[in-house]
């Protein structure tokens, strides 16, 4: 009888934090959550006092944690990276030394 070959497929993260996160993904996510959840409990915005202090640190958790979760698990078909690879790679270059020539 002949073998089946089963292609492995090496695109994709391997999930080794409970079934749920790549290494890279919990690192991304993870301290961001710890931190802004920190900063929701015992944070204060300054100038800004009772409610609306509260409704502001709400705000800031839901765009700072919304980031980290975009850039863990947003994939860029185009490029074929995930968007925290690709602003890495956009930030590498914005700093490099590049070299002009004049025609």
């Amino acid at each position: 009888m002949g073998e089946i070959l089963v292609p492995i497929d090496i695109t994709q993260e391997e999930k080794s934090v409970l079934a749920l996160f790549s290494l890279r993904q919990f690192f991304l996510v993870v301290p961001v959550g710890f931190l802004m959840i920190a900063f929701i409990m015992w944070g204060t915005v300054p100038f800004i006092s009772g409610l609306a202090d509260f409704i502001t640190r709400i705000i800031l958790f839901l765009i700072v944690t919304g980031i980290a979760v975009l850039l863990a698990y947003f994939k860029l078909d185009r490029y074929e990276m995930y968007l925290s690879d690709y602003v890495k790679v956009r930030w590498k270059f914005a700093k490099s030394q590049k070299t002009y020539q004049s025609l």
